[in-house]
């Protein structure tokens, strides 16, 4: 058995693009797939970008709202999950701070998605 640590001593502060987070790279798998949590605090932002790959964020905790192109926000929480297509513009914001577990790799369909 081997444990680790995850937790906010050991994440990186993301401040470029006008975001406001922190990212933990979690597990990697041979180029296939890599996960991170994602903690955005009162008032964070993951900035408008462009997904290099197909994504799906799995809110642990907290709330906040996600936009696409249209830039229309749609609330998240706890319990819910978003998926992004390669080339889908999206932003990820929370007022009182949320946590995410960010599941992304090229194989990734919306169909894997099991929920």
């Amino acid at each position: 058995m081997k444990f680790f640590r995850f937790d906010a001593g050991t994440a990186k502060p993301v401040t470029h693009g006008g975001s406001d987070f922190t990212v933990q790279p979690f597990v990697r798998s041979g180029g296939r797939f890599q996960t991170a949590l994602m903690t955005l605090g009162e008032n964070g932002v993951i900035a408008y970008h462009e997904a290099s790959v197909p994504q799906v964020m799995i809110v642990l905790s907290g709330s906040g709202t996600v936009c696409n192109e249209e830039k229309r926000y749609h609330p998240v929480r706890e319990g819910s999950a978003v998926f992004w297509d390669r080339g889908e513009w999206h932003e990820t914001r929370s007022e009182k701070g949320m946590t995410a577990l960010v599941i992304e790799g090229e194989g990734l369909k919306e169909s894997d998605i099991l929920l």
